[in-house]
Order: C-alpha cells, then structure tokens, then sequence
C-alpha cells in the first residue's frame, strides 16, 4: 500500500505529521508541554489530551472511541514522568478517509497511531519506546496485512495491531482493536504477522529520521 509522509508542515504547533496511507489522510499537531488548566494538572507527571476531527462532520461518539484508543496506547509510551504539571496536546483531523462503513478502525486508527509518532518525534517529546501499528483482515481464511477497501468490508473480521519497538524489535503489544468474527488461532497468526509488519514500518520510519535529522541539523564551519 502506498503512502507518503512530511513533518513540520505547521508553524504554530511545536510539532506536526501529514500521513497518506492508501485513501486515508490524516495531519497530526502536538502542542507541549504547555502550561494546562488546573483541572488537567497531575502533580507527579504530563497530562494529555486527544482531539480528534472527522474529514466530514462534527466530532460524535466514534471519534471520542478513537479518542480512548489512542490514549490509551500513549499513555504507555510518552515519558510522562519527565514533565509534571504539564499538557500535551495532540489534535487528529482526518482530511480524507475510506468510505468503509463501520470499519473505521482498520483504515482511520492505525493511520492516526502513526501519525502520532512522527508528530511527537517532530515536537521532541520524551518517548519510552517506539511504536507502529498495522492494519490486518482475515479475508477467506487468508491473513491481508494493509488490505484493500473492498478486502476490508468483505472480510470476516479486521484488526489494528501496535507493538512497542525496543532494539528495532516489536516485544511488546500496546494495542490490539478487533472487529467481527475470529478464533483464538487466527488472532495469534495475526500477532504474529503483525508483529513482523511492524518492524517493517520501523526500518521505513528510521529511514526517515535520519534522512529529516540530516537535513535539519547541518553543522558548518
């Protein structure tokens, strides 16, 4: 599946990702850490927020579910014990999405999971680990990595798996959503294949930080 990146497209945010992965595309601007409301302080550690913004629309109840998703995968990976009493913001707005009914989470989800990484790279914030999520179907009894529109809505079921990347390898699972109908076997084959995937998408996203650290920090005599 084809797709395309660029970095620091914003200028009043401390960091920004556009990410295209088939049809979806998704910009992602992270602000922080910033001084937040009282109600949002935490004294022992960085409060965050997630705000996410349909390509059509108003916000409902499907953009505060991916809302919970996201945050609880990050929470698990933003160092949050390095800025207490801060904010960090992250705002999701989807420029254009699949038009997959009720499958939001295979196309929408994993696309927003990795912009979130390169826009926290982008703003510098502390992570514990990296991270990179992958969109899988079982589609006759065959496991699809990154599967087509019409592979998604004829599948039997369809998964969004992120894994923790430690040494340029995925140990350990941060999130797993699933939709429709699936056994125990089948849930493992796609762990494991996704586990794969992920380290995939790793290298390619090493590759681009060290292509966008060479480039912005050129030192001269």
């Amino acid at each position: 599946m084809t797709s395309h990146l660029s970095t620091s497209i914003l200028t009043k945010v401390d960091g920004s990702s556009q990410l295209t992965v088939g049809g979806t595309k998704v910009v992602v601007s992270v602000t922080g850490p910033i001084e937040p409301k009282l109600r949002h302080e935490l004294p022992t550690q960085s409060s965050f927020e997630i705000i996410i913004r349909p390509a059509v629309g108003v916000s409902s109840t499907r953009e505060k579910l991916m809302e919970d998703k996201l945050l609880s995968l990050l929470q698990n990976v933003i160092a949050r014990f390095q800025n207490p009493r801060q904010l960090i913001q992250i705002v999701i707005q989807f420029l254009i999405t699949e038009p997959i009914p009720n499958h939001y989470t295979n196309s929408q989800l994993s696309a927003a999971a990795n912009a979130c990484y390169y826009a926290l790279i982008d703003a510098n914030v502390p992570l514990l680990c990296s991270f990179a999520a992958v969109p899988i179907a079982i589609y006759k009894n065959e496991i699809i990595a990154n599967p087509a529109p019409q592979v998604i809505t004829e599948s039997e079921s369809n998964h969004v798996v992120c894994y923790g990347i430690h040494d340029a390898k995925a140990d350990s699972l941060l999130l797993v959503e699933s939709q429709g109908s699936f056994t125990s076997e089948q849930l493992f084959k796609v762990l494991d294949i996704a586990q794969k995937e992920c380290e995939s998408v790793h290298q390619e996203q090493r590759t681009y930080l060290q292509e966008k650290v060479s480039q912005d920090f050129i030192w001269k005599q």
